[in-house]
């Protein structure tokens, strides 16, 4: 995407850009296709992938037909966010996590560019908190900067020089501020000793 366009994009976040109502149902109706395509081929290739190997043949086509949906889908979602922000539920209802799912299945470019996007639907109630923390936290890490909830973790496959067997070792992503981590103040009921934990804050 152009830089002209990642700046239309931005600047139409808001929630309703003067939109009639039967415009807004020609939205749902797109958004209804978008959601249907989506899952076209998804779930024959996890049928097909656990049979015959992930890496197969039939997988490969598969993927590639979807591959050329998702395409076609993220182009339907640009035009309607350029044109009024990103669909809010009181217009849409519950179809508007479908372009929030369709820009997931996009590259990594498409993910940053569409960040502020998601972050302001997520603020402004049209998708769940959770699924925009995550959200944040991958286009972050995909330019190699600090999350901020702490969801991703780096997996690092490394092999010991003796034996030759190749092995993974899991990290938590670096995250900004640790703060982030709330810390719980309890009592023991038996000893009475106070202790407190340390968790990821709900988001």
């Amino acid at each position: 995407m152009n830089l002209r366009l990642s700046l239309s994009i931005l600047a139409f976040t808001a929630a309703s850009c003067g939109i009639s109502d039967s415009q807004w149902e020609k939205v749902r109706i797109q958004l209804a296709e978008v959601k249907k395509s989506d899952q076209r081929y998804r779930p024959q290739m996890d049928s097909v992938g656990r049979i015959e190997g992930w890496g197969s043949k039939a997988v490969e086509t598969l993927w590639e037909k979807q591959k050329a949906i998702d395409s076609a889908n993220l182009i339907a979602v640009d035009r309607i966010i350029t044109k009024c922000g990103y669909p809010p539920k009181s217009k849409v209802g519950e179809l508007s996590d479908i372009p929030f799912v369709v820009i997931q299945h996009a590259d990594d470019s498409t993910l940053i560019t569409y960040y502020e996007v998601i972050v302001g639907a997520g603020k402004n109630g049209d998708l769940k908190m959770k699924d925009v923390a995550q959200f944040q936290d991958r286009a972050l890490m995909m330019q190699k900067l600090p999350q901020e909830f702490g969801t991703q973790v780096w997996i690092d496959f490394k092999e010991d020089k003796i034996t030759g067997k190749r092995y993974d070792s899991l990290y938590l992503w670096k995250v900004r501020d640790f703060v982030s981590f709330a810390r719980d103040f309890k009592e023991d009921k038996i000893t009475g000793k106070r202790y407190d934990s340390r968790y990821l804050w709900k988001v």
